[in-house]
């Protein structure tokens, strides 16, 4: 996980995001396993170092604006993550039959998901 500021799609104004790079054949490859969902891939993320630091160094704070972990929960980041990982994948499958190329996938303070392409295009989730 680092941090990133872009520019909302629908307001125009900059946004700070936690962003993970995502490799769609890794995700696809981690799916194929047993047993293996949405939550997982949304876990996989959350548990990355950056991740695991954040969640520490906040979790004093008692308002999902100052505290990572309490933001997991209220905002149930923990599916919503992969859910939203797994619709561009397919989406893209479907539309042009093959794997998108690496992309990043980021969270605001309030919850709301971007998607950021390759070509630099932003996504709102």
């Amino acid at each position: 996980m680092y941090q990133k500021t872009i520019i909302r799609p629908d307001t125009k104004r900059k946004v700070h995001l936690k962003t993970w790079k995502i490799e769609p054949r890794t995700i696809l490859d981690f799916l194929k396993d047993k047993d293996k969902s949405a939550r997982d891939i949304s876990w996989l993320l959350l548990n990355d170092d950056q991740s695991i630091q954040v969640i520490e160094n906040q979790q004093y704070g008692d308002q999902v604006s100052n505290n990572f972990a309490l933001a997991i929960f209220e905002q149930a980041l923990d599916w919503r993550l992969g859910l939203a990982v797994i619709a561009i994948i397919r989406s893209t499958l479907k539309e042009f039959g093959k794997l998108p190329k690496p992309f990043e996938i980021g969270v605001t303070r309030s919850g709301t998901i971007f998607a950021i392409l390759h070509t630099g295009t932003v996504i709102k989730l």
